[in-house]
Protein backbone atom coordinates (compact mmCIF):
# COMPACT_ATOMS: atom_id res chain seq x y z
CA UNK A 1 0.00 0.00 0.00
CA UNK A 2 1.39 3.61 -1.14
CA UNK A 3 0.80 6.43 1.10
CA UNK A 4 -1.51 8.92 -1.06
CA UNK A 5 -0.41 12.17 -2.40
CA UNK A 6 -3.62 14.54 -1.13
CA UNK A 7 -4.76 15.16 -4.98
CA UNK A 8 -4.24 18.92 -7.16
CA UNK A 9 -8.01 19.31 -7.54
CA UNK A 10 -7.42 22.93 -9.77
CA UNK A 11 -10.67 24.08 -7.79
CA UNK A 12 -10.73 27.64 -5.70
CA UNK A 13 -13.37 25.83 -3.22
CA UNK A 14 -13.78 27.87 -0.41
CA UNK A 15 -12.50 26.13 2.72
CA UNK A 16 -14.72 25.35 5.42
CA UNK A 17 -15.36 27.23 8.44
CA UNK A 18 -14.38 24.80 11.13
CA UNK A 19 -12.20 21.16 10.51
CA UNK A 20 -12.76 18.23 12.51
CA UNK A 21 -9.60 16.10 13.75
CA UNK A 22 -10.95 13.17 15.38
CA UNK A 23 -7.89 10.75 17.43
CA UNK A 24 -8.07 7.56 19.13
CA UNK A 25 -7.04 7.56 22.95
CA UNK A 26 -3.26 8.52 23.84
CA UNK A 27 -3.01 9.99 20.62
CA UNK A 28 -1.97 13.86 21.43
CA UNK A 29 -3.12 16.17 18.05
CA UNK A 30 -1.85 18.96 20.21
CA UNK A 31 1.38 19.26 17.69
CA UNK A 32 -0.51 19.43 14.59
CA UNK A 33 -3.53 21.88 16.01
CA UNK A 34 -0.13 24.13 16.60
CA UNK A 35 0.85 23.32 13.24
CA UNK A 36 -2.37 24.66 11.75
CA UNK A 37 -3.20 27.17 13.85
CA UNK A 38 -0.09 28.75 12.43
CA UNK A 39 -1.11 27.74 8.97
CA UNK A 40 -4.66 28.33 8.54
CA UNK A 41 -5.50 30.98 12.10
CA UNK A 42 -9.20 32.29 9.82
CA UNK A 43 -9.97 28.35 9.80
CA UNK A 44 -10.69 26.68 13.61
CA UNK A 45 -9.74 22.82 14.08
CA UNK A 46 -12.20 21.20 16.12
CA UNK A 47 -10.41 18.25 18.00
CA UNK A 48 -12.39 15.30 18.97
CA UNK A 49 -11.42 12.43 21.33
CA UNK A 50 -12.78 8.78 20.11
CA UNK A 51 -13.36 6.10 22.73
CA UNK A 52 -10.88 4.12 20.44
CA UNK A 53 -7.65 2.08 20.80
CA UNK A 54 -6.44 0.62 17.76
CA UNK A 55 -8.74 1.05 13.83
CA UNK A 56 -11.33 2.59 13.49
CA UNK A 57 -15.46 2.13 12.84
CA UNK A 58 -17.36 3.58 10.00
CA UNK A 59 -18.80 5.38 12.67
CA UNK A 60 -16.20 7.07 14.08
CA UNK A 61 -14.06 7.77 10.62
CA UNK A 62 -17.59 9.57 9.14
CA UNK A 63 -17.63 11.69 12.62
CA UNK A 64 -14.97 13.34 11.60
CA UNK A 65 -12.93 14.99 8.84
CA UNK A 66 -9.61 13.90 9.43
CA UNK A 67 -8.82 10.47 11.57
CA UNK A 68 -5.42 10.06 13.88
CA UNK A 69 -5.92 6.15 14.36
CA UNK A 70 -3.57 3.79 15.80
CA UNK A 71 -2.84 0.73 13.63
CA UNK A 72 -1.54 -2.86 15.18
CA UNK A 73 2.27 -3.65 13.61
CA UNK A 74 2.60 -4.30 10.25
CA UNK A 75 -1.17 -3.84 9.61
CA UNK A 76 -2.58 -0.87 7.36
CA UNK A 77 -5.71 1.56 8.42
CA UNK A 78 -9.34 -0.17 7.07
CA UNK A 79 -10.12 0.91 3.92
CA UNK A 80 -7.10 2.28 3.12
CA UNK A 81 -5.91 -0.29 0.15
CA UNK A 82 -6.54 -2.09 -2.94
CA UNK A 83 -8.75 -0.92 -5.58
CA UNK A 84 -11.79 -0.12 -3.94
CA UNK A 85 -10.29 1.89 -1.24
CA UNK A 86 -12.78 4.33 0.49
CA UNK A 87 -10.04 6.42 2.43
CA UNK A 88 -6.53 7.91 2.18
CA UNK A 89 -3.82 7.66 4.96
CA UNK A 90 -0.71 8.95 5.68
CA UNK A 91 2.05 7.10 8.03
CA UNK A 92 2.99 9.54 10.64
CA UNK A 93 5.57 7.90 13.59
CA UNK A 94 5.76 4.61 14.84
CA UNK A 95 4.88 3.74 18.66
CA UNK A 96 7.27 2.04 21.18
CA UNK A 97 5.94 -0.67 22.87
CA UNK A 98 5.82 -0.72 27.29
CA UNK A 99 5.48 -3.82 29.41
CA UNK A 100 2.56 -2.97 32.28
CA UNK A 101 2.94 -4.25 35.49
CA UNK A 102 1.39 -3.79 39.08
CA UNK A 103 3.03 -1.57 41.74
CA UNK A 104 3.27 -4.37 43.31
CA UNK A 105 5.21 -6.49 40.92
CA UNK A 106 8.80 -7.30 41.04
CA UNK A 107 9.80 -5.69 37.96
CA UNK A 108 8.19 -2.21 39.63
CA UNK A 109 11.02 -0.61 40.81
CA UNK A 110 13.51 -1.69 38.05
CA UNK A 111 12.65 0.90 34.94
CA UNK A 112 13.42 -1.58 32.69
CA UNK A 113 13.68 -4.72 31.22
CA UNK A 114 15.30 -6.29 28.30
CA UNK A 115 13.33 -7.56 25.69
CA UNK A 116 15.60 -11.10 25.78
CA UNK A 117 14.07 -11.49 29.50
CA UNK A 118 10.39 -10.98 28.67
CA UNK A 119 10.23 -14.83 29.15
CA UNK A 120 10.78 -14.95 32.61
CA UNK A 121 7.44 -12.16 33.25
CA UNK A 122 3.93 -13.92 32.43
CA UNK A 123 2.20 -11.99 29.74
CA UNK A 124 -1.52 -12.08 30.12
CA UNK A 125 -3.06 -12.61 26.71
CA UNK A 126 -5.95 -9.62 25.09
CA UNK A 127 -7.32 -8.65 21.77
CA UNK A 128 -4.54 -5.92 21.46
CA UNK A 129 -1.69 -7.86 21.21
CA UNK A 130 0.30 -8.41 18.29
CA UNK A 131 0.98 -11.74 17.00
CA UNK A 132 4.70 -9.80 16.51
CA UNK A 133 5.11 -9.66 20.43
CA UNK A 134 6.41 -12.53 22.71
CA UNK A 135 3.42 -15.04 23.14
CA UNK A 136 1.40 -14.31 26.32
CA UNK A 137 0.20 -17.40 28.64
CA UNK A 138 -3.06 -18.49 26.71
CA UNK A 139 -6.31 -18.48 29.16
CA UNK A 140 -7.41 -22.28 30.48
CA UNK A 141 -10.86 -20.69 29.48
CA UNK A 142 -10.90 -18.33 26.46
CA UNK A 143 -13.96 -17.10 28.42
CA UNK A 144 -11.57 -14.90 31.03
CA UNK A 145 -9.77 -13.41 28.17
CA UNK A 146 -10.21 -9.49 28.74
CA UNK A 147 -12.52 -7.76 26.06
CA UNK A 148 -9.85 -5.08 25.85
CA UNK A 149 -6.73 -3.07 26.52
CA UNK A 150 -8.87 -1.54 30.08
CA UNK A 151 -10.08 -4.83 31.30
CA UNK A 152 -6.63 -6.37 30.93
CA UNK A 153 -4.98 -3.24 33.01
CA UNK A 154 -7.71 -4.38 35.73
CA UNK A 155 -6.17 -8.16 36.05
CA UNK A 156 -2.77 -6.35 35.90
CA UNK A 157 -3.72 -4.37 38.83
CA UNK A 158 -4.33 -7.35 40.75
CA UNK A 159 -1.34 -8.98 40.24
CA UNK A 160 -2.16 -11.43 38.21
CA UNK A 161 1.01 -10.53 35.70
CA UNK A 162 1.84 -7.92 32.66
CA UNK A 163 0.69 -6.97 29.46
CA UNK A 164 2.28 -5.32 26.33
CA UNK A 165 0.89 -1.82 25.11
CA UNK A 166 2.17 0.63 22.85
CA UNK A 167 3.59 3.21 25.24
CA UNK A 168 1.25 6.44 24.43
CA UNK A 169 -1.95 4.46 25.17
CA UNK A 170 -0.28 2.23 28.11
CA UNK A 171 0.25 5.94 29.53
CA UNK A 172 -3.60 7.19 28.85
CA UNK A 173 -5.01 3.98 30.18
CA UNK A 174 -3.16 2.98 32.95
CA UNK A 175 -3.47 4.21 36.64
CA UNK A 176 -0.59 5.43 38.67
CA UNK A 177 -1.53 3.89 42.27
CA UNK A 178 -1.94 0.59 40.42
CA UNK A 179 0.20 0.08 37.18
CA UNK A 180 3.79 0.76 36.59
CA UNK A 181 5.15 1.04 32.88
CA UNK A 182 8.50 -0.54 32.24
CA UNK A 183 10.59 0.28 29.44
CA UNK A 184 12.11 -2.58 27.37
CA UNK A 185 15.60 -2.07 26.21
CA UNK A 186 17.42 -4.65 23.96
CA UNK A 187 17.51 -6.27 20.13
CA UNK A 188 15.43 -7.09 18.60
CA UNK A 189 13.64 -3.85 19.27
CA UNK A 190 9.57 -5.10 19.59
CA UNK A 191 7.41 -3.96 16.72
CA UNK A 192 5.84 -1.01 17.25
CA UNK A 193 2.26 0.23 16.54
CA UNK A 194 1.59 2.91 14.13
CA UNK A 195 -0.03 6.20 13.94
CA UNK A 196 -2.24 7.17 11.03
CA UNK A 197 -4.00 10.13 9.69
CA UNK A 198 -6.71 9.02 7.34
CA UNK A 199 -9.55 10.69 5.56
CA UNK A 200 -12.44 9.30 3.03
CA UNK A 201 -11.67 9.76 -0.74
CA UNK A 202 -14.81 11.28 -1.29
CA UNK A 203 -14.20 14.11 1.99
CA UNK A 204 -10.73 15.25 -0.26
CA UNK A 205 -11.74 18.34 -0.02
CA UNK A 206 -9.16 21.79 -0.38
CA UNK A 207 -9.21 22.21 3.41
CA UNK A 208 -8.48 18.28 4.71
CA UNK A 209 -5.44 18.38 2.02
CA UNK A 210 -4.32 21.48 3.68
CA UNK A 211 -4.55 19.94 6.87
CA UNK A 212 -2.75 16.80 5.75
CA UNK A 213 0.08 18.64 4.24
CA UNK A 214 0.48 20.45 7.50
CA UNK A 215 0.98 17.11 8.90
CA UNK A 216 3.38 16.19 6.06
CA UNK A 217 5.59 19.19 7.09
CA UNK A 218 4.29 22.04 5.14
CA UNK A 219 4.55 25.71 6.52
CA UNK A 220 2.10 28.43 5.64
CA UNK A 221 4.87 29.56 3.10
CA UNK A 222 5.06 26.18 1.28
CA UNK A 223 3.36 24.53 -1.61
CA UNK A 224 4.80 21.25 -1.59
CA UNK A 225 5.51 18.63 0.83
CA UNK A 226 8.53 18.90 2.93
CA UNK A 227 8.85 15.00 2.56
CA UNK A 228 8.26 12.51 0.04
CA UNK A 229 6.24 9.01 0.11
CA UNK A 230 9.25 7.06 1.46
CA UNK A 231 7.22 5.85 4.70
CA UNK A 232 7.89 6.82 7.76
CA UNK A 233 9.11 10.37 8.88
CA UNK A 234 9.28 10.52 12.70
CA UNK A 235 8.97 8.28 15.60
CA UNK A 236 7.76 8.42 19.05
CA UNK A 237 10.18 10.59 21.15
CA UNK A 238 12.43 8.20 23.38
CA UNK A 239 10.09 8.29 26.94
CA UNK A 240 11.47 10.40 29.86
CA UNK A 241 12.55 8.14 32.48
CA UNK A 242 11.93 8.88 35.91
CA UNK A 243 15.32 9.21 38.04
CA UNK A 244 16.43 6.21 39.80
CA UNK A 245 14.86 5.86 43.42
CA UNK A 246 17.23 5.53 46.51
CA UNK A 247 18.60 1.73 46.35
CA UNK A 248 16.56 -0.27 49.08
CA UNK A 249 17.29 -3.42 50.49
CA UNK A 250 15.90 -6.53 48.03
CA UNK A 251 12.67 -7.96 49.28
CA UNK A 252 13.19 -10.33 46.03
CA UNK A 253 12.55 -14.53 46.84
CA UNK A 254 15.21 -17.10 45.78
CA UNK A 255 15.16 -17.87 42.44
CA UNK A 256 11.93 -15.86 41.69
CA UNK A 257 12.15 -13.94 37.91
CA UNK A 258 12.69 -10.86 40.19
CA UNK A 259 15.37 -12.08 41.55
CA UNK A 260 16.70 -13.75 38.21
CA UNK A 261 16.63 -10.42 36.40
CA UNK A 262 18.26 -8.36 39.45
CA UNK A 263 21.51 -10.99 39.14
CA UNK A 264 21.73 -10.83 35.64
CA UNK A 265 21.64 -7.18 35.27
CA UNK A 266 24.12 -7.36 38.64
CA UNK A 267 26.58 -9.28 36.59
CA UNK A 268 26.47 -6.96 33.40
CA UNK A 269 27.19 -3.71 35.62
CA UNK A 270 30.06 -5.69 37.04
CA UNK A 271 31.17 -7.22 33.47
CA UNK A 272 30.08 -3.30 32.24
CA UNK A 273 32.50 -1.89 35.25
CA UNK A 274 35.73 -4.15 34.66
CA UNK A 275 35.85 -3.33 30.70
CA UNK A 276 35.61 0.25 31.39
CA UNK A 277 38.79 -0.77 34.22
CA UNK A 278 40.75 -2.56 31.85
CA UNK A 279 40.27 0.37 28.99
CA UNK A 280 41.79 2.79 31.20
CA UNK A 281 44.50 0.82 32.41
CA UNK A 282 45.54 0.30 28.88
CA UNK A 283 45.78 4.30 28.19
Amino acid sequence: MSEMEPAETGTEEPLRKVLRLGFARGIAPSKWAARWEAAAPEHPLELVPLPLAFGSTPKHAASVDVLLERVAPGRDPAGCSGPDRTRHALRLYTEAIALVVSTEHELADAGRIDVADLGLVRLLDHPDHAPEWPDPEPWADPAWKPAGAAAALDLVASGLGGILLPRPLARHLSRKREHVLVEIVGEPILAGSSVWATWSVERDAPDVQQLVGVMRGRTARSSRPAASDGGERETEAPPRLAKPKPAKKSTLKPNSRGAQLAAKRARAEREAAQKRSARRKRR
